[in-house]
């Protein structure tokens, strides 16, 4: 818990610390309403569908409304929006956890033992997919020398649709990478070595014993002796 809150104290600073000058704020403002709105629908979606607080969804899902605003964080000027890209995120990822690790480790034996498709597969995607939205769109709120600044391409040129493709693109490729190297990566260690008994240290590591002497307290080792003043035998 105390690692959540750091996260969320913390997820502003993260987001705003390569913003320009003039964005910085705007990130900052974006970061804490999505995060705050997130938190608030993620624990009402467990007290709705279980009628209270499921630590696993307090512990993750109040985190993905800074998932989810990340890319358009400097881009977004309505507090609104913002505010629902939060809630959607933090409805979305407490669902995953709520439902979908199970329905997937059932049907694909997916064993998601983090979350992380819950807290930042999902609303990754759905963030990518709001920074796409926003870039094309920022004609409406922004200046030329304003898109210019935040998007270098534009300066040569660049229409902002144009630019709102190629971060889909870039969406995609990313998507595309992440899959087949995890692909790749889960078939060489599920095939490298067969493990029998999953979460035991001893099939990986070479156990080392040492003989550490026991220091007893005098009563103790006065209390074990026999009546003849012989000291009985302690079993280990």
């Amino acid at each position: 818990m105390v690692g959540t809150v750091f996260l969320w104290m913390f997820w502003p600073s993260f987001h705003g610390a390569l913003a320009g000058p003039s964005q910085q704020q705007r990130v900052i403002v974006n970061t804490v309403l999505a995060i705050s709105a997130s938190c608030v629908t993620a624990c009402g979606t467990s007290r709705l569908f279980l009628h209270k607080l499921d630590m696993e969804v307090v512990l993750n899902a109040t985190l993905a409304g800074g998932v989810a605003i990340g890319s358009a964080s400097d881009l977004v000027v309505n507090a609104l929006f913002t505010t629902l890209i939060g809630s959607a995120a933090g409805i979305l990822s407490a669902l995953g956890f709520l439902y979908l690790s199970s329905f997937l480790q059932e049907k694909i034996n997916l064993h998601d033992t983090c979350g992380v498709h819950n807290l930042h597969g999902m609303p990754g995607v759905m963030g990518g997919l709001v920074g796409a939205l926003s870039a094309s769109l920022s004609g409406n709120a922004y200046s030329e020398a304003a898109q210019i600044e935040t998007f270098a391409a534009m300066g040569d040129g660049r229409t902002a649709q144009q630019q709102g493709m190629y971060q889909v693109a870039a969406l995609g490729i990313t998507l595309g990478i992440a899959i087949i190297s995890g692909i790749l990566s889960g078939f060489l260690v599920s095939n490298c070595c067969v493990v029998e008994n999953f979460f035991d240290d001893e099939e990986h590591f070479r156990d080392v014993e040492f003989d550490v002497p026991l220091e007893e307290d005098e009563n103790i080792r006065k209390s074990r002796k026999g009546h003849d003043g012989d000291d009985i035998h302690e079993l280990d």
